[in-house]
């Protein structure tokens, strides 16, 4: 194995990734694995170093961190030839779940750099970036600001969000919402529209228990009007993916969905705040190599 590029967010996971820093570069020594490691300083670093690490000719560029500096990462490699390869030091590293790369298991994921598998994932965009994971607009996004700004400060993975979604509910209701899903249009009352390319979001919850990462579609679910009791008790079916079969749930398949209200609500993209509607989220049709754990995705298998 060439010489790796190693990107690293030690601020990840509140200080998580600090502390696994040292394991991850024992194990790539011990194995022969040459790696040199660019640390971010910044948000947006990743992406700045990760297309020096493109310039200067690394074959392969891994993100050690959380969900948005992997985000960040893809960024600065889409378009390129190199390989990505992910290893889980954040808060919710839901991109990770769905192949078995749980947050702190950093020697499972450096072991898949040297036994995985190339696949090639969808490539999604949204306001001029890319994403792989999840993204979407209204409650969501807003419990996703929160909890960045205020539920990992006190709490871990799914923890911050649960807080985060309970401090949101005291101010958030359903909003007109106008939804394209490629040629049909929606005009409805909605707590949330979710665009997912991969399975999880928010520290663990399986938005989108059926999507695949290199399907060429986004799996779209639109939560529609519900009372906030009636949504609290959907919530906990999210975990499993036992939400989709709720009435107040709405599910399509679409390469393109445009999201616009007369509020201005929050969106997201791979957990990260994008701005406010209206936004759109689509299928690039292109492709970016990740190496991946041999065995496939977990969780429930398959499309119906």
């Amino acid at each position: 194995m060439q010489e790796i590029a190693l990107i690293v967010n030690l601020t990840a996971g509140y200080g998580r990734c600090r502390l696994k820093y040292p394991e991850v570069a024992a194990y790539l020594k011990q194995n022969k694995i040459k790696a040199k490691s660019f640390f971010t300083e910044k948000r947006g670093h990743g992406e700045e170093l990760a297309r020096q690490a493109v310039h200067e000719g690394f074959e392969m560029v891994v993100s050690m961190g959380g969900d948005g500096t992997l985000n960040e990462v893809v960024n600065g490699v889409a378009g390129s030839q190199v390989t990505l390869g992910y290893i889980p030091a954040g808060s919710g590293n839901d991109f990770g779940r769905i192949f078995g790369l749980k947050k702190g298991e950093v020697i499972k994921a450096c072991s898949v750099l040297k036994d995985g598998h190339v696949r090639a994932v969808d490539l999604c965009r949204t306001n001029g970036r890319f994403f792989i994971n999840v993204a979407g607009a209204g409650f969501d996004a807003e419990v996703g600001h929160m909890a960045n700004i205020w539920g990992k400060r006190y709490f871990s993975g799914a923890g911050a969000y649960v807080a985060s979604i309970l401090r949101q509910l005291a101010a958030f209701s359903p909003r007109e919402m106008v939804i394209e899903i490629d040629d049909q249009r929606i005009c409805t009352k909605a707590w949330a529209v979710v665009a997912a390319n991969a399975r999880y979001f928010g520290g663990g919850f399986m938005i989108a228990p059926t999507a695949e990462i290199d399907d060429g579609l986004l799996d779209v679910y639109i939560i529609g009007e519900l009372s906030k009791a009636g949504l609290l008790m959907v919530l906990p079916r999210v975990v499993t993916g036992g939400h989709v079969s709720h009435p107040a749930v709405a599910f399509r398949r679409a390469k393109r969905v445009r999201i616009s209200s007369a509020y201005a609500l929050a969106a997201q993209a791979d957990g990260e705040i994008i701005g406010r509607l209206p936004q759109e989220f689509e299928i690039t049709g292109q492709k970016i190599n990740m190496i991946l754990p041999n065995g496939g995705i977990e969780g429930v298998g398959g499309r119906a």
